[in-house]
Formats: C-alpha cells, structure tokens, sequence
C-alpha cells in the first residue's frame, strides 16, 4: 500500500500543477482568443454586412442598451414608429452586422474542458452557446447568432422560436419572433435582402416556403438550388425556449471545472499524502531494531566456591 500511495500522490501532484497551469493561462488570455490546436480562426471575407466597431458590444445588456439607444433615436426623429414592428428589425440589424460567418469554439483559453471532451465523445460540444461568450468573438454561425438576438428579444418581452433546417445538401438554423398577431422570420447569418422581406412584412417561413419567388429574391446571392433545398425543408423549436437546453447547461459545468479541477487534485493529493505518510510511519515501528529482553540472574557471590 505505501507504494500505491507514493505512485498515487506523485500522479495527482503532477495533475493538480498540470489544471492550475492552464487555470493560470485562462485568466490571462485576452477574452475571445481562441487557442485550438488544428483550428483555423474564420477569416472575415469582405462581402458579409459586418461592422468591426460592433466588436465592444460583448455581452447581452451591452447589445440591449445600444438597440435601445438606437430605437430611441428613432422615436425621438419619428414618434408613429412601433415598438413591436421596428425593434425586431433593428436588433436583427446589429447582429446581422456584429458578426461574421464562422463557428466560435470553446478552446484552451476559455473552457479547456469542453473541448477535451469534445474530442472523446459527441461532436460539437465545444460550439458555445452561452450567449455572453459568443459576444467574445467577431464571428459566429447561424445557430449562435440566433441565440444572442432571441436572448435580447426575450428580455424585451417578445416570444420567439427557433426554425431549423436540413436539406438534402445542407442545414441552416434561423428563428422566427412574434409580434402582430403572426410569426416573423428573420435570418441574420446568410443575411437576405432585408428590403424584399420588408415589403411582404417579414412573413413567416411557411410563408416564404409555399411562395418560393419571394425566397429566391430575398437569396438571390445564392445559387437556386441551395435555397430551395435548404428553406424548403424546416422544423420548429417550442415557443419561448433556449435553443439548445443541454448544451448550456454542460459548458456552465464544463467552465466551472475549467477553472476549479485543480482544487479537486490538491485536496485528493493532500488524502493520499497523508495516507503515504501513515503508511510510512508504520513501516518505521515495524522495522524497529529488538534487542533481546535480559532476564534478571543471580550474582557469583551467591555460588558456592568449588575447590579443585
């Protein structure tokens, strides 16, 4: 057993100095520095609607407090703008330019455990979701612009939902918010011409999909094959819920434990410390030199004298 807890201590110690090390290096890292090995940051490929002094925008209430500022700006020049037609559009608006295509990833910097287990189990666990942490990045994909603009929308009040699509070449993820008595569709990642959706008051995508002119035309930058096999085929997520419930729910896990495993090893070292040492101790008494107990004699003088 004291070799068992000597080869045991030595093995956490090396793993509570390995977790604290990276723990030490997430601190540091300047936030939304992806550092993945074999990760290509996107490239922003100077087509897309993009802003880059959008970029201070990273988190929820400070996108919220500048569509604010911007809808009041609005109201201020022209007071019959309402609320529940215009602020849709223009958060729509932000992101669409806060962001460009790419997928922002969990990486050594920021949640070093999620990606680890990424790499051992399903694919794609590392995609964050957390809104604040995709505002860390210039990029992000479909899925994730949606669910910053339907975190900012559910704070105002409104009730949105999530469109989902897969097509025999490709899938597409976008969300509809609801205002006016109907479902509105809204597409910030592969950004379709905001005037044509405009004029037939943003529809729906059941709309959009049973009149395919107006699909077309709204993706005219896109071959028209990819639109109508895309946009043609889509599902529904449940009013008023986060878009991706168990993916949260692991990378809040996964982030706690990127920044506390190390805790976790010191304390299991500190137990098989111990035990090492009481182990040890043991093995001192037991191997204690004995030296034979001398039984008391009598002296000479109580012998008789024996003459020769």
């Amino acid at each position: 057993m004291k070799k068992l807890f000597f080869v045991l201590q030595f093995t956490l110690f090396l793993l509570f100095n390995f977790f604290l090390l990276i723990t030490a290096y997430q601190l540091l890292s300047a936030p939304g520095a992806m550092k993945r090995l074999g990760y290509n940051e996107p490239k922003y490929n100077n087509k897309e609607d993009y802003d880059p002094a959008l970029s201070r925008l990273n988190t929820i209430n400070k996108v919220s407090a500048y569509c604010d500022s911007l809808y009041a700006e609005k109201t201020y020049t022209d007071n019959t703008i309402k609320f529940e037609e215009s602020y849709p559009i223009l958060a729509a608006n932000v992101v669409r330019q806060r962001f460009y295509h790419g997928y922002s990833l969990y990486g050594f910097s920021n949640n070093f455990m999620a990606m680890m287990l990424e790499h051992i189990s399903t694919e794609g666990l590392s995609a964050i979701v957390i809104p604040d942490d995709i505002l860390e990045y210039p990029y992000a994909a479909c899925s994730q612009q949606s669910i910053v603009l339907m975190e900012i929308l559910k704070r105002k009040g409104f009730s949105s939902r999530k469109v989902g699509f897969k097509g025999k070449k490709g899938g597409h993820f976008c969300y509809e918010v609801y205002y006016n008595g109907a479902w509105h569709f809204y597409d910030t990642d592969m950004e379709p011409d905001v005037a044509v959706l405009n004029a037939y008051n943003h529809p729906g995508i059941d709309y959009l999909s049973r009149n395919p002119n107006i699909l077309l035309a709204a993706y005219h930058q896109y071959p028209k094959e990819t639109v109508l096999d895309i946009f043609t085929h889509y599902s529904y997520g449940k009013v008023n819920t986060f878009a991706a419930p168990r993916a949260i729910i692991f990378q809040k896990i996964t982030k706690v434990l990127s920044y506390f495993t190390w805790l976790l090893f010191l304390l299991l070292f500190i137990f098989a410390r111990r035990k090492y040492l009481r182990y040890s101790r043991q093995h001192v008494r037991n191997n204690r030199i004995h030296f034979p107990r001398l039984q008391p004699g009598t002296a000479s003088i109580y012998y008789p004298n024996y003459s020769a």
